[in-house]
């Protein structure tokens, strides 16, 4: 809260008492009547110590700055210039940095989409080729549905985030990329050494195998 100084009341208040005790032949005033006078001088307007809330006290200051900011072209009109281009500036780059936020995000917004289709789109694979894991170990083609399983997998992980997948990459150079993880990397090499054998050998798998390797599926997930 606000208030005026006390020195400076008293000040006023002395000046306005100067008057009343001016003449010489005037008798000297009790001290109930100076009392009486003095609450009479603070009782006058310009000495009420009202209570200025902060928006009125904000309001003042606006307006005593705005006023300031009038006259400060003929008062000092280097101030003013130096001012003016300093806020022209300032509002110049606010402009360019709203565009460029803008554009950003008008840019990234595409990319964004193609992010999340190929999410979606890897997620549709894993689970395309689990279905035709499941059809192929029903034809009794369990090598086939190794294949897939490990394809599944390969997507997965892609999908999720938890390596990515290249297809130029051989099953081995794919398995080479889970070194910091030898548990995930030994579970896989169960696939990648049963495809070697059966797949690339062309020698059927035996229903066990299928199920090794499905059980393995289902745990990496």
């Amino acid at each position: 809260m606000i208030r005026c100084s006390c020195s400076h009341l008293l000040i006023a208040a002395a000046v306005a008492l100067i008057p009343a005790f001016a003449a010489a032949d005037s008798p000297q005033p009790s001290e109930a009547e100076i009392r009486q006078r003095l609450k009479q001088v603070f009782a006058r307007p310009e000495f009420s110590l009202q209570d200025m809330t902060f928006l009125e006290w904000l309001r003042e200051q606006v307006v005593r700055l705005f006023a300031w900011l009038g006259g400060l072209r003929d008062v000092n009109p280097v101030l003013f210039w130096l001012l003016l281009v300093g806020c022209l500036v300032l509002l110049l780059l606010l402009g360019i940095q709203i565009g460029w936020t803008v554009r950003r995000a008008l840019a990234g917004s595409p990319r964004l989409r193609e992010v999340a289709e190929g999410q979606v789109k890897r997620q549709r694979q894993s689970l395309a080729y689990r279905d035709e894991a499941r059809r192929r170990a029903a034809q009794g083609d369990f090598t086939e549905a190794i294949r897939f399983l490990f394809l599944s997998l390969v997507y997965y992980f892609d999908e999720s985030g938890r390596v990515g997948f290249q297809q130029a990459y051989t099953n081995r150079e794919y398995l080479s990329l889970f070194g910091d993880r030898p548990e995930v990397r030994e579970e896989l090499a169960v696939f990648v050494d049963t495809l070697d054998d059966h797949w690339y050998g062309q020698r059927p798998t035996d229903p066990a195998q299928y199920e090794k390797c499905l059980a393995l599926y289902q745990s990496l997930k």
